[in-house]
């Protein structure tokens, strides 16, 4: 499955042979940045997929968070895309789910990476909810895809080859909470891409969360051995060039048609077009620490020789080095330079072989063969280069002319309804009928007189050529059916006539069939809210925490505030938990206290959670909240009271609705969004939706361990420094490192702070209220009065608010 990013990206990846491409809209698409398709486009680009052999096919991706206000309009999209033919929908949004699934039940739904599936029983959830296929996350390896591809019962999806987030996708929230550009809108400023610095000052820091790019030739076999249905490509922000050699070389590796020369240099080609180092990330280890170009960001190029020396000449300064690979002017070439961010680049402007070579003529030339020393004018504001530096050709023009690619005529492919046409030919009328296969029927006659005809025959042929011209109209004839007992003769031009006035009358009716459903699912929808419960006068308040010692300080004035303490039980203990659950319960009582599941549980952290959950289970706890849809699995039907946190998203009363029809009885809004969205969230949903008014939100959550990265190597489990890390980025973001057994999660300096926003949040409708004190160690004297503080409404020192005011991009 190939990326297009734009039409001739599409064009490009079926060139070269892909089974399906994926692509966005101008609106809702998890790459807003790319090209992407308008519906015509999206229109032309299905029509001509599907008329290959064998057909191939087009998803639509539709992976963003959809805002209130924006809900009748991704109805309408929706229904546009559905109407086109498109072979499935990619989804993130529950909303967008729901619409999706209870209103249009004949579109493929797809889940998308940015739901996090992670586990087996996270794609078992999805498999019930009625999606057809699961894009896996990035981060698992190989026994986890056979596992899942194994018993999920659900189509899989892994991404082979492309960029990666440092961060779970759809769970990094660094870009949205600093610069207010959501990952989950299609914004991402990639944060990750960033230098950070470490406290003590020292050297220009490094690129600590900077990925390098996932490639897995090696390991193509043994993913289709797994029972994965698509190997995915990533790339919708990148170019038809990329497209086609990434797709080239991933189709025929699937084929065993590329030999080992080949390969390396379909590999070279890909490379000079764009790339960053590669890795296959966590497939044979979960704990890979060679994951991160710690150096360097952006496009390498691949490697074509070493710096001999750079020598001044003729006025300018030029680059000698011999090459492994034939190089012609106006190539790219780049080297790494020790301070630099970025490697240097440069233009071939101008190439000369150097004085004493092989060739009849020492000088200036095009182009230089591979195994030649060449030299190579430099810039005049190029820095210093050092000897034995790697060259990389950074763009190749021998590269660019061998993928070429068809693009079929403009306006030659678009969905046409298949037409049977009957056609009553009498003395005193002619009339045609022509329904399509989705029961819409027009009709229309032309009045007569119609005399016999010398060849029955002929008035045949020439219906049957006057209704194959249906031009540009959304019509293909399938079928035509000539009723003509009186053998009459009937002139072309009324054929022609009628054949425009009874498409036309369908074309008609088909749009106002459209129309009427289209209206009757955004009434549905707008009918689909929550079912609100009663505003209470009081606010309700709850605490969240991950440690039971951050609630030592707390006086009986400051329980009976508490309506409800949420544990995170991750990583704690069963004994230990029991015995502080009991406890704590003694306190404020057992019917004040759930128990949160982790959002993530990989499959080496399976028996563990399961241990927990058969301990408490035994114990008779019953209150839960869900972090990840695999949450539902876990616990089974085996839950008194089920709430959902704010990474099960709920940006829309719609994606509200099915949470709680899931069984859940309240949900979390997410700390990502801004007030006049809450605002509308609020007003559908009321007390079932509960606010974070203070929290270290987790910009990254990951499993790639920050200082393996930097240290490029692993201690293995249990011998990591777990210490806090101090970060600052050269934009001035200052970020903390945690490490949470081989897991990092990084949060920001100063908390997220609604406490002085509390009463516009009760003016908009909120009853629910938490505070997070999770991932960060808190003495217990300042959990209390932090707790104080918000509960009287006023503003938490050293805290931001996030997209409170601003809202989100």
């Amino acid at each position: 499955m190939a990326p297009a990013g734009g039409i001739e990206a599409g064009y490009a990846a079926l060139h070269y042979g892909a089974d399906a491409i994926y692509l966005g809209l101008r609106r809702f698409s998890a790459r807003a940045d790319a090209e992407n398709f308008d519906l015509e486009e999206l229109d032309r680009v299905t029509a001509y997929a599907h008329s290959l052999k064998p057909a191939r096919r087009v998803f639509v991706a539709l992976n963003t968070l959809m805002l209130q206000h924006e809900v009748a309009e991704v109805v309408d999209l929706i229904a546009a895309v559905a109407d086109i033919g498109v072979d499935a929908l990619i989804v993130q949004d529950l909303g967008i789910y729901r619409i999706a699934h209870k209103h249009f039940p004949r579109l493929r739904l797809h889940a998308s990476t940015q739901m996090a599936i992670h586990n087996l029983e996270g794609a078992q959830v999805l498999r019930d909810m009625g999606f057809a296929r699961v894009t896996l996350a990035r981060e698992l390896t190989l026994d986890e895809i056979r596992e899942i591809a194994a018993d999920a019962g659900v189509e899989t999806e892994f991404f082979a080859h492309g960029a990666l987030c440092y961060s779970y996708s759809g769970l990094c929230l660094f870009s949205s909470l600093t610069v207010g550009r959501s990952g989950n809108r299609g914004r991402c400023a990639y944060m990750c891409r960033d230098r950070f610095r470490l406290p003590d000052g020292s050297g220009s820091g490094s690129f600590a969360f900077s990925m390098k790019d996932l490639a897995v030739p090696d390991e193509i076999e043994e993913l289709r051995a797994s029972g994965v249905s698509s190997l995915k490509i990533e790339g919708r922000k990148k170019s038809p060039l990329y497209v086609a050699a990434t797709v080239n070389y991933y189709r025929k590796l699937l084929d065993g048609t590329l030999p080992a020369g080949e390969r390396r240099a379909c590999e070279a080609d890909i490379q000079t077009i764009f790339s960053r180092p590669w890795t296959n990330l966590h497939l044979r280890n979960r704990l890979n620490p060679q994951v991160i170009d710690v150096e360097f960001v952006g496009h390498r190029g691949t490697p074509v020789g070493r710096v001999e020396r750079v020598l001044r000449t003729d006025g300018k300064s030029w680059l000698r080095f011999k090459t492994d690979r034939p190089v012609e002017r106006h190539d790219g070439l780049q080297v790494d330079v020790p301070g630099m961010d970025k490697p240097f680049g440069f233009g071939v402007d101008m190439l000369r072989m150097p004085a004493g070579s092989h060739r009849e003529r020492a000088g200036r030339i095009f182009m230089a063969p591979a195994g030649s020393t060449v030299e190579v004018a430099l810039p005049p504001d190029s820095p210093r280069i050092p000897e034995n530096a790697v060259v990389y050709c950074s763009s190749s023009q021998d590269t660019k002319r061998r993928y070429p690619y068809a693009r079929p005529k403009p306006g030659s492919f678009r969905r046409r309804h298949a037409l049977h046409i009957a056609l009553h030919v009498r003395k005193d009328s002619l009339e045609a009928v022509a329904e399509d296969a989705d029961g819409g029927r027009a009709s229309e006659t032309i009045a007569g007189p119609f005399s016999p005809a010398r060849d029955a025959h002929a008035t045949e042929t020439a219906a049957r050529k006057a209704f194959d011209k249906t031009g540009d109209t959304r019509f293909s004839l399938s079928k035509l059916d000539v009723d003509n007992p009186d053998r009459l003769f009937v002139p072309v031009s009324a054929l022609n006539d009628l054949r425009r006035n009874v498409l036309a009358q369908l074309d008609k009716e088909i749009a106002g069939r459209f129309d009427r459903h289209v209206a009757a699912v955004q009434q549905a929808v707008s009918a689909d809210a929550p079912r609100k419960a009663e505003s209470k006068s009081e606010p309700r308040w709850s605490l969240k925490t991950d440690r039971f010692e951050h609630l030592a300080a707390f006086q009986l004035d400051d329980w009976e505030s508490v309506n409800e303490v949420v544990l995170a039980i991750e990583r704690i203990p069963p004994k230990k938990l029991l015995g502080e659950l009991d406890a704590l319960a003694a306190i404020i009582g057992r019917d004040r206290i759930r128990l949160a599941l982790p959002m993530i549980t990989r499959s080496h952290e399976r028996a563990f959670l399961q241990e927990q959950l058969g301990a408490l289970r035994s114990a008779g706890w019953t209150r839960w909240e869900a972090a990840n849809p695999s949450a539902w699995r876990f616990l089974g039907s085996e839950f008194k009271d089920l709430s959902a946190d704010w990474s099960i998203y709920v940006m829309n009363a719609t994606a509200a609705r099915q949470v709680l029809d899931m069984g859940a009885s309240r949900v979390t809004l997410s700390p990502e969004d801004g007030i006049e969205n809450l605002r509308a969230l609020l007003g559908a949903c009321g007390a079932l939706a509960t606010v974070v008014v203070y929290q270290d939100t987790p910009l990254f959550i990951a499993d790639n361990c920050v200082r393996a990265n930097l240290d490029g190597a692993c201690p293995g489990p249990g011998r990591c420094k777990s210490e806090p890390l101090s970060m600052e980025s050269s934009h001035g973001d200052h970020v903390i490192a945690l490490d949470r057994g081989c897991r990092t999660v990084v949060i920001g300096e100063l908390a997220l702070g609604w406490g002085a926003q509390i009463p516009q949040l009760v003016a908009a409708g909120a009853r629910s209220f938490r505070a997070d004190f999770l991932y960060r160690t808190y003495e217990p004297r300042a959990v209390a009065e932090i707790w104080r503080t918000l509960r009287a409404g006023r503003a938490v020192p050293r805290t931001h608010v996030g997209n409170f005011d601003r809202g989100l991009m």
